[in-house]
């Protein structure tokens, strides 16, 4: 892959399976390669081989700026709001995390080997411990009582995070889906079809390409950092990527109320108006 990857090419960064460890292993052979030290050509790396702070949060913190954002327009309070999390890795257990800091009380949470639920509230800092301690994963988990997997997703609650994997939401479970506001964690958990149901049952739905963009963005700043050579502590990371958030929220909202479309189909007419503008500037027709 060294002739497709490149500081100015394609830049990769962590998903599913992956973290600072494998980026590190990257950093490595390329900059062999290349026969320099080339950090720049993947992002979401170790701090001491030119990662940056904020990085590991990042996605699960933008998460809960854009679900913050959108709990203002539709005027739900996150402190009388009730939340479930699917997924609790990375982006899933700091989106609950961030979640509960704001008030928001997450009664559900899971990954591939359980499904928990505490009315009361699950405590997600008991939880993270708990996932440490046990080998990655939250089986066995006592903080809640354990449900079936798919029924998280249909519990009756506010604020609903899909965190894990692709098609979770589908045509079989959207017409069951209670909550009002659904904030996208993961890529695609939602399929088109199910997209549909969502809209006429009139909920919204913050997409991923905008609720999970604070991964990017901080892998953005890591590679600017990169090229500088200048690294910036963790609370101005923290400060810009939010900023970021909550201008691309306040934009794709301004674009969905000006055409009376949903979120997703602003997300994509925002994006392609800025391309298309790049284009006319450029000259191409």
């Amino acid at each position: 892959m060294c002739d497709v990857f490149g500081v100015d090419k394609d830049i990769p960064a962590p998903d599913v399976a992956t973290g600072p460890r494998e980026m590190a292993w990257i950093v490595d052979e390329y900059s062999r390669m290349k026969g320099a030290f080339t950090p720049g050509v993947v992002t979401g790396k170790p701090l001491h081989l030119g990662g940056s702070e904020g990085r590991v949060e990042a996605t699960g913190r933008g998460v809960t700026v854009a679900a913050l954002e959108a709990m203002k327009k539709i005027k739900m309070d996150p402190k009388k709001a009730i939340g479930a999390v699917q997924g609790f890795g990375n982006v899933g257990s700091i989106t609950a995390k961030h979640m509960d800091e704001a008030g928001i009380r997450i009664v559900a949470i899971s990954d591939h080997t359980g499904a928990f639920y505490n009315a009361k509230g699950i405590n997600i800092e008991k939880a993270m411990e708990y996932r440490n301690a046990n080998h990655g994963v939250l089986k066995g988990f006592t903080g809640g009582k354990e449900i079936a997997a798919e029924d998280l997703l249909t519990l009756d609650v506010d604020i609903l995070a899909p965190c894990a994997l692709e098609n979770q939401i589908t045509r079989a479970n959207a017409d069951s889906i209670k909550a009002h506001l659904i904030v996208e964690g993961a890529n695609g958990p939602t399929t088109a079809g199910a997209d549909e149901i969502l809209s006429k049952k009139g909920i919204v739905v913050v997409p991923d390409i905008l609720a999970n963009g604070g991964g990017v963005t901080v892998s953005y700043f890591e590679w600017t950092q990169n090229r500088f050579g200048y690294y910036y502590p963790e609370d101005e990371i923290n400060k810009r990527a939010d900023r970021y958030m909550i201008r691309a929220f306040q934009s794709v909202w301004a674009v969905s109320q000006k055409y009376k479309v949903s979120l997703r189909i602003a997300a994509y007419i925002f994006a392609l108006e800025k391309v298309a503008i790049a284009v006319k500037s450029r000259g191409n027709y």
